[in-house]
């Protein structure tokens, strides 16, 4: 991983890498991964979300869309 770490409350744009019934797996500049729990949007979008929690030890995230 390269890049800055994130923290409770950062708001970053990602790219959805996969739209799933469930979700959306998206991936932060920092290739930092995530999933989108809802929401819709295309494969390779840029959306823009709030992080709600960071595990450093797996390097993934758990974000919200932001209105």
């Amino acid at each position: 991983m390269t890049g800055t770490l994130l923290n409770a409350g950062d708001e970053v744009d990602v790219v959805v890498t996969s739209a799933k019934p469930f979700g959306l797996f998206v991936e932060s500049d920092s290739g930092v991964q995530g999933l989108v729990r809802g929401g819709g949007a295309a494969v390779g979008a840029t959306v823009r979300v709030r992080v709600i929690e960071f595990d450093a030890a797996k390097s993934r995230f758990s974000p919200t869309l932001v209105d």
